[in-house]
């Protein structure tokens, strides 16, 4: 179509729980954005079936949803409406994962892709609080020596920036914002209030030091302390408060000095096993008035221990200072980077219940280059990725077992690191403001830019889009935000050296490329290539592309120091007979006088001769040695290096057009750069997985994952060697077993099987990395969290025998009854208060569960003491009537005791019940499957109801087993879940739970159901006394019949004369009234 159209989605929530409405246009990035434009484009995409589709989804969630198609007169726009209910049900104050979102032209077309992020505000933990006063940070703008930025580890729009204030007004100032500094919405607060009021007010030079943000708590680290907030799970009305953990012995200068570390993990849906742990190290040697330097503790922070506890004699006669500690939260191990004197080490200890124990778990690293001066360390978030910095940068894939360098700087000092989630990015910023970056896992960075300002912070939003935050007295949020372009700066950047590099022909695909060392230049400052080379580009300014695959640090001969392998994609440009006129003329090598290095090279039949722009000219002879002219002597000569003395082809002469040249040159103007690569591999998850996905594995269980990676723009086929490195956080967890092989479209396979086999709960992130992938590629790391443990999507159901609609459950209409649904008769409407019946009768109930509880009404049945006594509320606890109990729709659908008070309704059944046929099935993120073994359950009924039984199959010998075995711990009886029947004897409701034994899975799977039964027999004994009553009359009626046979009685006969006597008897009763009435008469 000639377009370059783009969606330009804009959402909006109609009340703090209501419903996203989401209005999609599409334009034309040529065109002006106009109603009639966008008309256009709605029709014209509506009309062949197209309309925008959005995803959203993040580590454990993912679904579609459409816009709608119209074309109604007057539209512009698609438009979608979802409810919140939709994508999540929970409305509580806990860490919540923000959502990422995605839009496109129709799911799966790829057309027109625009990305955003959707964050839960009423859920997201600091957004609930006033964290202090409201504050003009004006008065302290020229103070501020520094900025500190935090972020929400499962929301990283959720952001808190605070002013780290050399003199001034005392306070501490912090800056809030809720989307990533997009909008500009910015909070300032004081904190001083608060702190003060801990310290008695005593606080003149209270300024802040540094600001951690965890999932549930804000620890501020300030000149006169630290300082923890209350737990941020749990909203009140009044302004957040703090406590401060007590550290003997220091003073203001020590917490000037000291840092605060935290181990970024995003702890929604926590498990049993996860824990928040901070540390506080200070920056100098331990006196005697101080127990330690470093302190660490876990959420809520009120316990602290020392990270050094356990020291051998020799260990404490050397100083030490423990310039990091954190705490790795796979492998549950503390980790301390420690300066010992001019040395940097690495100690690893295992934690029981948040205890270090006294035997390290690996040797102490000592890293090898004792010029290292380490600063900081960290873990990238939701990998295993151990990061160490100072003025140079190492990382471990171990959990601090090794380190491999990624970067040695030069008179700087990394001081400042921030990561990305979604793009896998890390950068590191030096004191020179200099930039560094890297994605998680690669082993080569690139540098971004160079920050000018003298007041700054860098900032990864959600997206991964970077930000440089300074301050900027004329906004009105008194910040300046600027947001870099990375793969712009990425591309821009030349990591050329200046020298010349020399050209080593090898075949028409490969060649390697050796560094000069000009005579007189000493080898440890000349400039050469360097591990940060590999997998970058080399260019030349004429033409010409090469990928570097490999660096050698040394070279072949003492006039190169080190090499590259370059894979040649474009042809790099040869020196014309114009530019050099020497090629015309064949050549001889000549051997180096007495006393030097450098080889002649002699022209034969000379036409036109060596130049002095011939220098720094390589001369290169397929299959032989290439050379370097550094110097021409006459028309006919010149002196020249070898790359490779031993493939030097001595007196043996070269025709024209079987030598040639190439210019690497650097004196005058260097022909050459090295740049980071564009993007040559595609990784691909077919199982469709977000980039940082989070799946559980059940004991027992197992799962698969499928990767591929496919070359393209590469050089020639790669078939021969593997394109993915996996690296598992925690081996000794799950059973990793992966399968590679190439495909038939040339793309490299690798298959994941993940099996869990240990009886152990925890977590190990798996880290698929290209290693030949350029920085440039959106994704280079796939990183897969696996938790051994259980889901919480997974859930146990009972299959009701009949279906009915949510509606026919939730209806309240009793009086349309001929309007009802077929299933609605299948449904008892229990009566406001009901609670079953007891041993005792129906009159005296028991239990302590309420059906359709209205505290307002009469107790049902409520007539002795026993009752009376028992029976309680739960969700109309401390109400006054039903609608102050809150019972949503999904309370009333529930068959958990919990929701009782709210149940209306229950599943009506006919006496008697006999064999009812009970099946379960288990629900989870990979669909449904029926409850089977080794799953075994138990059968309760939860208000002590006795007139029920259990039936099955046979019992096999595993069965027995694991009941007797299980007998003392159960205390009820096990059965096979497959093939039971209920038979219920009483009446009335009947409320099972059914619940899977333990050590068969992580999770306790349990489910519960209810049963009315109607149209149940009188009570005894009055059905008893009913039915002999019943036989007497008829036993008596049959006898009289036969007393009467056999006196041959006949019955005709008897009702005749009675019939006689009866009209006698009316004739007499006649007769004495008249003559009666005649003797009146006389």
């Amino acid at each position: 179509m000639g377009q370059s159209p783009e969606l330009a989605p804009i959402a909006h929530c109609d009340g703090q729980y209501g419903r996203i409405v989401i209005i999609c246009h599409l334009y034309n990035i040529d065109e002006e954005d106009t109603k009639e434009n966008r008309k256009k484009n709605l029709l014209l995409y509506t009309s062949v079936g197209l309309a925008p589709s959005i995803q959203i989804f993040n580590s454990s969630y993912s679904e579609v949803f459409y816009f709608k198609m119209n074309l109604l007169e007057g539209l512009d726009s698609w438009s979608i409406e979802i409810p919140r209910e939709a994508i999540t049900f929970n409305t509580d104050v806990a860490p919540v994962e923000q959502w990422f979102v995605k839009f496109n032209m129709h799911h799966g077309l790829d057309m027109f892709t625009t990305h955003g992020t959707l964050m839960d505000v009423v859920r997201e933990p600091i957004l609930q609080w006033e964290i202090g006063e409201k504050a003009n940070i004006m008065p302290v703008i020229p103070y501020v020596q520094d900025l500190k930025v935090t972020k929400s580890p499962c929301a990283n729009d959720v952001a808190i920036i605070g002013l780290f204030t050399n003199g001034g007004p005392a306070g501490i100032r912090l800056g809030l914002t809720r989307d990533g500094f997009m909008h500009r919405a910015i909070k300032w607060f004081d904190l001083s209030s608060s702190i003060c009021s801990i310290l008695n007010y005593d606080c003149n030079d209270l300024a802040l030091v540094n600001v951690i943000l965890t999932n549930n708590h804000l620890a501020v680290l300030t000149t006169l302390g630290l300082f923890i907030s209350e737990d941020l799970g749990f909203r009140t009305d009044n302004r957040l408060s703090f406590y401060k953990p007590n550290f003997c012995g220091f003073e203001m200068s020590d917490y000037v000095e000291a840092k605060i570390w935290y181990n970024i993990q995003c702890l929604a849906n926590k498990e049993y096993y996860e824990e928040d742990y901070i540390s506080l190290t200070f920056n100098k040697d331990k006196t005697l008035s101080q127990e330690s330097t470093c302190f660490y503790s876990n959420a809520p922070f009120r316990d602290w221990y020392s990270c050094l506890s356990h020291r051998t004699e020799t260990e404490r006669k050397i100083s030490k200072r423990v310039v990091s500690f954190l705490v790795d939260a796979q492998q549950n191990t503390g980790i301390a980077l420690i300066a010992q004197q001019t040395e940097a080490l690495v100690w690893v200890h295992k934690l029981t219940d948040h205890i270090l124990h006294r035997q390290r778990k690996f040797p102490a690293f000592m890293f090898p280059d004792q010029t290292f001066k380490p600063f900081g360390m960290f873990f990238h978030p939701n990998s295993h990725f151990l990061y160490v910095y100072g003025n140079q940068v190492w990382i471990s894939e171990d959990g601090g077992n090794t380190f491999v360098m990624l970067l040695r700087l030069v008179n700087e000092t990394v001081v400042k690191t921030d990561t990305c989630v979604y793009t896998q990015a890390i950068l590191f910023v030096t004191n020179q403001g200099t930039i560094f970056y890297t994605k998680a896992g690669l082993s080569r960075f690139a540098g971004l830019t160079d920050v000018l300002a003298n007041v700054f912070a860098l900032y990864f939003d959600h997206l991964g889009v970077l930000s440089e935050i300074t301050l900027n007295t004329t906004a009105s949020d008194r910040l300046s935000v600027y947001v870099m372009e990375v793969d712009s700066l990425l591309q821009g950047d030349d990591f050329g050296f200046e020298s010349t590099i020399s050209p080593q022909f090898i075949t028409e695909e490969q060649m390697l490329f050796f560094s000069h060392l000009p005579a007189g230049s000493a080898a440890a400052t000349q400039p050469r290539f360097y591990n940060l080379h590999t997998d970058k580009s080399l260019l030349h300014l004429y033409g010409g592309t090469g990928l570097i695959s490999k660096v050698f640090t040394d070279g072949n001969s003492p006039q190169f120091i080190s090499a590259v392998l370059v894979d040649v994609l474009d042809r790099f440009p040869l020196e014309a007979p114009a530019d050099s006129p020497c090629l015309i003329n064949s050549l001889k090598i000549l051997a180096p006088a007495t006393g030097t290095t450098a080889y002649t090279l002699e022209l034969i039949g000379l036409a036109v001769g060596f130049q002095a722009t011939d220098v720094e000219k390589t001369v290169v002879i397929p299959d032989y040695s290439s050379f370097l002219i550094i110097q021409v002597l006459s028309d006919s000569t010149a002196l020249a290096d070898a790359t490779m003395p031993s493939r030097v082809p001595l007196g043996k002469e070269f025709e024209t057009e079987q030598w040639f040249m190439y210019d690497f040159g650097a004196t005058i103007d260097r022909k050459w750069k090295i740049v980071v690569d564009i993007c040559r591999y595609t990784i691909q998850q077919v199982d469709d997985l977000p980039v940082n996905s989070i799946k559980y594995l059940d004991l027992g269980a197992t799962q698969h994952f499928t990767f591929r990676v496919t070359p393209i723009n590469t050089a020639f086929p790669i078939f021969h060697m593997p394109l993915l490195k996996i690296i598992v956080g925690r081996p000794d967890l799950l059973e990793v077993i992966p399968v590679d092989y190439w495909d038939n479209t040339d793309s490299y396979v690798v298959e994941l099987g993940i099996h869990s086999e240990f009886f152990e709960q925890g977590k190990t992130s798996i880290a698929l990395i290209v290693n030949q992938a350029s920085l440039i590629c959106e994704v280079t790391t796939l990183i897969l969290t696996v938790k051994s443990s259980c889901s919480y999507l997974k859930t146990m159901h009972y299959i009701v025998p009949a279906a009915i609609s949510a509606s026919d459950w939730l209806s309240t209409d009793q009086k349309n009854k001929h309007n009802a649904s077929a299933a609605s008769s299948l449904l008892k409407n229990l009566p406001v208060n009901y609670r079953p019946p007891s041993k005792l009768g129906i009159a005296v109930p028991l239990a302590e569960n309420f059906y359709h509880a209205d505290p307002s009404k009469p107790r049902m049945r409520n007539y002795f003491v026993s009752s009376q006594m028992s029976g309680k509320y739960k969700q109309c606890a401390g109400k006054k009537n039903r609608a102050e109990c809150g019972c949503t729709d999904n309370m009333k659908l529930s068959f958990a005791v919990a929701f009782s008070d709210c149940k209306e309704k229950a599943l009506r059944m006919k006496y008697p019940v006999s064999k009812l046929s009970l099946n379960f099935t288990v629900k989870d993120a990979d669909g449904l499957k029926v409850l089977s073994a080794p799953f075994f359950i138990t059968i309760i009924e939860v208000n002590n109801r006795t007139n029920w039984e259990i039936s099955g199959p046979r019992e096999t010998s595993s069965v027995v087993k694991i009941r007797k075995y299980l007998a003392k711990k159960l205390n009820t009886t096990l059965y096979n879940p497959v093939g039971l029947h209920l038979s219920i004897y009483g009446s009335e409701l009947f409320h099972f739970r059914v619940s899977t034994i333990p050590g068969v899975s992580f999770c306790s799977l349990f489910d519960e159901f209810q049963i009315y039964i109607d149209d149940v027999p009188l009570a005894f004994p009055g059905g008893n006394l009913i039915n002999a009553v019943t036989a007497i009359l008829i036993g008596g009626i049959i006898f009289l019949a036969f007393m009467m046979h056999v006196y041959e009685i006949q019955i005709g006969h008897i009702l005749k004369a009675f019939r006689k006597n009866k009209v006698a008897s009316k004739s007499s009763v006649s007769t004495r009234s008249t003559t009666s009435t005649e003797t009146s008469k006389k």
